[in-house]
């Protein structure tokens, strides 16, 4: 099960660990311990909200903001454990883990193994997803310190980048307009009216829109086939 799984997760290496070296560069730059970026990939654990959380500790934002930003950017989590509830009931001790370690790519190499059913080795993809982003950390924070004097702001490249492909594939999957356009209107109108946190606004006006579009739209489906 280990080599398997270590053979199944590589590709999730080759994205994880540039990618967390690019976070922690980027977190250095705040000129705040090292200790504490490798601690946020160890314990968040939320690759793009990292991102996120990098200018908005910048600009000494709220503990209240620096938290919704967290919760509207990986809420999407939450389904991936709830799918996986039955999956993970084995283990009374790993399941919060497993649910806690559950990422787009480990999510996605576990779903692959569609009559798979071991616990060790679902544990093991976790696992070494999570390694390699803690490992990237590290690697990001030694490369920081060797290489003094350097501006390293280009790297906030990749967190536009990383939105850019979840945002793509999302549409891909979803086909849906309404959601794409919402997200583009409300940072565009954030943007206009150069409010601080825009970014944070912005996700908070475009969730708000969508759930309550959906919700109507679930209730009008139920009025239909019941009434």
């Amino acid at each position: 099960m280990f080599r398997e799984a270590l053979f199944d997760s590589k590709a999730a290496a080759f994205g994880y660990i540039p990618l967390a070296m690019a976070f922690g560069m980027l977190f250095q730059s705040l000129q705040i311990h090292w200790i504490f970026s490798i601690l946020m990939s160890f314990f968040v654990y939320a690759g793009s909200a990292q991102f996120i959380a990098i200018p908005l500790l910048a600009n000494h934002a709220s503990l209240l903001s620096l938290s919704i930003a967290t919760f509207l950017v990986n809420m999407r989590h939450l389904f991936y454990g709830l799918a996986f509830l039955d999956k993970f009931k084995f283990n009374k001790f790993l399941k919060g883990y497993l649910i806690f370690g559950l990422t787009d790519e480990s999510y996605a190499i576990i779903c692959a193994k569609k009559k798979y059913d071991n616990k060790w080795y679902e544990f093991y993809i976790v696992f070494f997803c999570h390694l390699y982003w803690v490992l990237g950390t590290v690697l990001g924070v030694i490369l920081y310190k060797n290489l003094v004097g350097i501006n390293f702001n280009f790297l906030f490249f990749s967190l536009v980048t990383l939105f850019a492909i979840l945002t793509v594939d999302a549409f891909k999957f979803t086909r849906n307009y309404f959601a794409l356009i919402v997200g583009v209107l409300s940072y565009f109108i954030f943007r206009y009216l150069e409010v601080k946190e825009y970014l944070f606004f912005s996700m908070l006006l475009s969730f708000i829109i969508i759930f309550i579009r959906t919700y109507k739209t679930e209730n009008m489906g139920k009025k239909n086939v019941f009434g």
